[in-house]
């Protein structure tokens, strides 16, 4: 209970205190107000400008968006949708390429494995180097992390072409392109996950005299790899997609069926396709939401 003062000092305090929180609470009233109609217009700006709001196009997007859909209907018939490749309307004269966009398919997904975990296993020291907690020189986490930034800052279509050039067409300048974009990545995830580690457990180890290496193994590893591995995957899904996008330019994989089906107006194929690269992300989804619940102990029903 509040203290009881001479002459009404108890009730001027609340007033007071009452007073002051009405302040506040309309400061942060105010200023939320004021940081939404501020957000509020600098969308509205940048949709005006991009054209987004008031396109100058004769046509509805929209209607245009609908006719693109239209012509990727494979027109399949019911009466003959299980005959044949030679006979129209089936869905084997649809997926008449199945074999080549598969292997095409395959090619992607190994490019995908191969820079996710190149660029997965580069990120952890790089990562460690860049932990405030773990690295106490200040010069070399500044320098990684502008390195990595300015490797996040190019866009991996560009860093493709120029690899193209100087490689060749072939899945290897894919595969540099994705894991110089995974490391870096991964690279300020990994450290921010390290920033966020409970360190009374590597003080643990260390007070039982084990080597640095052994603190990182027994005292920060079993807390992040969790995290590593769910960023890891999720990054790989990402990376499939990637480098379905850098197959068009020359990069290998499933990019250059994309570009022919593109190229040539091939709608149907070119859907085709993009149901295979869906099945397969929704495999590779639940393989990894399985691997990461291994790696914390979670069962499938969810218990520890």
């Amino acid at each position: 209970m509040p203290a009881i003062l001479p002459g009404g000092g108890s009730k001027r305090v609340v007033e007071t205190f009452e007073t002051e929180r009405q302040a506040i609470l309309r400061r942060r009233r105010t200023g939320f107000a004021l940081g939404f109609l501020g957000i509020g217009a600098l969308f509205l700006w940048s949709f005006t400008t991009s054209e987004i709001i008031g396109t100058p196009h004769s046509t509805d997007p929209l209607s245009r968006l609908g006719d693109f859909l239209a012509r990727m209907n494979p027109d399949l018939r019911g009466e003959t949708l299980f005959e044949d490749a030679n006979t129209d309307g089936s869905f084997l004269s649809w997926f008449y390429g199945w074999q080549i966009w598969l292997a095409a398919l395959w090619e992607t997904l190994q490019i995908a494995i191969i820079s996710s975990v190149l660029g997965a296993f580069l990120a952890v020291p790089i990562a460690m180097m860049m932990s405030r907690n773990l690295m106490p020189i200040s010069s070399v986490r500044f320098v990684l992390r502008r390195i990595l930034e300015a490797i996040r800052t190019l866009p991996d279509l560009i860093v493709a072409l120029i690899l193209v050039a100087a490689f060749g067409v072939g899945p290897l300048a894919g595969i540099i392109t994705i894991t110089l974009s995974t490391t870096a990545r991964l690279g300020k995830l990994y450290s921010e996950v390290n920033e966020n580690a409970d360190m009374r457990q590597m003080e643990g180890v260390k007070a039982a005299g084990a080597s640095w290496w052994s603190q990182i193994r027994y005292g920060i590893f079993p807390q992040v790899v969790p995290n590593y591995a769910s960023y890891a995957m999720l990054k790989f899904e990402g990376n499939i997609g990637a480098a379905a996008a850098l197959g068009i330019i020359g990069a290998g994989g499933i990019g250059i069926e994309l570009s022919r089906a593109i190229t040539y107006t091939l709608f149907a194929d070119y859907l085709a396709i993009l149901l295979l690269m869906t099945c397969m992300i929704f495999v590779i989804d639940m393989a990894s939401e399985w691997i990461r619940h291994r790696l914390i102990g979670v069962s499938a029903s969810g218990a520890i």
